[in-house]
Parts: C-alpha cells; structure tokens; sequence
C-alpha cells in the first residue's frame, strides 16, 4: 500500500499544534535564528497568525501520514495567493526513498487541484527529513537567512568613508531601494510583478514609519575621495531580550563593482552594529545573488533558515 494523506481529526489537533510548537520553538534555537523566549514568542505568534480558526482555518490542511494503517507523521499544507505552503513535517520514523517519492506525489498533485502556481517550504537547517523530501525534485533556493555572533572586530578601510545619509540622499535611497527590492522578489520567484510592487511598499512602510527619522534604523553612504560607493541600511532588533542589528539593504554603486566595497560595507555594518550595542548581525539575501552569498559566508556568515521554491 502506498503511503496516504488522512485529514487530521479534530479531536487530535490541540496535541498536533503542541508537537508543532515544540518543534518550531527547538529548530528556531538550534539553528540560532531565535535564541531564548524570542523562540517560543515566535512559534506562538505563527501558529496563531496562520491557524486563527484552528482546525477550521479553511487555508490549512493538516494530514496524517499512514502506510498500511501505520501512522507515519503528520504534514501541514497552506494553500495562499497561488502558492502551497509546505509548513510543517513531523515523522515519527524515517521515510525511505520510495515513501518519500510516493508522498511528494500526493503533495504535487494537491498543488495541481488547487491550481497553485509554485510549492514553497521554510526550511531550518535541522529539518533533516523535509530536506530529504525535496532533495532532487527541481527546488530552487529563494532567499536565506543568515546569521553572525558573536561581532567580531574588523575594521574598515581608511580611505572607505562611511557617515549618515543626509535627508536629500534618503529621498533618492528610499524610491530606489523600494522598487529594486520589487524586482528582486520577481527575480526570486516569490511573487507576480504586482504582488511584489505591493510587498515592497508594505514592508518599506513598516521598517521605515518616519523615513529617515525613524527610531532604531540608521542609514549610511559610502564614499571614496569624494564620491559615494555604496549605501547601507541596518535596523535594531531584539534577540532574545538583546540587541541585535539587521542589515536591511546593502548596495555598492553599479560602477564601483568588484574593488572591495562590499566587503568594506559589511566591515561597517559590524562597526555600526557594535556602535549600537548589538551583540549578533543578521541578514537576508535571496538565493540567485550567489555573489552575495559567497562573501557573507567567507566573512563568517552562516544560514539559520532557507526557503525553496519549486515552480509548477
């Protein structure tokens, strides 16, 4: 007998959503994208935001995994704006090569009947058997997330001059950054052109209330002899109970590529983030700026979360 999806019944759900928690609040820590309460703050708050009407959440399909009436695990599907979500899986045994090839199956062809365009799946670095799961079906790297601590003491170049964005400059930065950050959510498969301008307006709006002036976000430009190289934007966060900087946006100038820049910039952004009393530095990047990626990672960088695409 092939491996079945069987709807979660509604008396086993609060015991599922425990398990579900629990997992998320162990691979949050393990990995270090959260540390602390920050991780239980967060698996409450998903859960939450995506279940609000608990198993009736008309978004959600929660299944139990059964092969010849074994009990296997159980799988969280979201279907959303074109897109199945592969939220969660939880195995109680270790699926072989045909289980796993018979179960992506049944995932695929739900993706069909709900005409969904592409599957995505979050993925800690942990989660040894949904990485399995997706291991060689055509899954793409979306976007990472990446992490360095402790901070470590780097300086910048002496002829590499970074200072604060002048109110003039932010005007320019804020409409650049929000339509290049469009165009890269279309370049990473996530999102339609549409979706994306709406995507990138919203999150502008949420990091950045009172543009420049807004508490907790510091902007900066980069100059060499005069004329600027690169900008660099980080907000401070908490991470477990402490200070935590994120680089927002990073860019060295088209013409100023491939002299050093962009290693001079993360320099800064570990000087600045000390200088606000950070203790970690967190990042994103999406998964087809490889350049990016190599440099973050030989500068000690490391993924605590990756998404994966698979278009249909």
């Amino acid at each position: 007998m092939p491996v079945e999806l069987s709807p979660l019944g509604a008396d086993r759900f609060d015991g599922w959503r425990e398990d579900v928690k629990q997992r998320l609040i162990a691979r949050s820590r393990e990995s270090g994208m959260r540390a602390g309460d920050d991780a239980i703050d967060f698996a409450e708050a998903f859960l939450r935001d995506l279940l609000p009407q608990g198993p009736a959440t008309s978004s959600a399909g929660l299944f139990v995994l059964v092969e010849n009436s074994q009990e296997l695990g159980a799988l969280w599907l979201a279907d959303s704006g074109g897109k199945l979500f592969l939220v969660d899986l939880g195995l109680s045994v270790d699926l072989d090569a045909r289980q796993r090839e018979e179960l992506f199956s049944t995932i695929r062809r739900i993706a069909v009947q709900h005409e969904a365009r592409l599957i995505s799946v979050a993925l800690f670095p942990q989660d040894a058997q949904a990485h399995a799961l997706i291991a060689g079906r055509g899954f793409a790297v979306a976007s990472i997330q990446m992490l360095l601590e402790p901070l470590p003491e780097r300086r910048v170049a002496p002829h590499v001059v970074v200072s604060p964005m002048t109110a003039e400059r932010f005007r320019r930065f804020a409409e650049h950054s929000e339509a290049s950050y469009a165009e890269d959510l279309v370049a990473a498969g996530r999102y339609t052109a549409d979706e994306a301008v709406i995507e990138s307006r919203r999150q502008m709006r949420l990091e950045l209330p009172e543009g420049i002036d807004t508490p907790g976000q510091e902007l900066f430009t980069a100059s060499v002899d005069g004329a600027e190289v690169g900008v660099l934007w980080l907000g401070l966060r908490r991470r477990d109970g402490r200070p935590h900087a994120f680089i927002l946006d990073i860019e060295v100038a088209q013409d100023q590529r491939r002299r050093g820049y962009g290693r001079e910039l993360m320099h800064a952004a570990e000087r600045e983030a000390r200088r606000m009393g950070a203790e970690s530095i967190g990042l994103h990047v999406f998964g087809f700026n490889t350049g990016a990626i190599d440099l973050y990672e030989s500068l000690g960088y490391r993924r605590v979360e990756e998404t994966f695409l698979l278009n249909l």
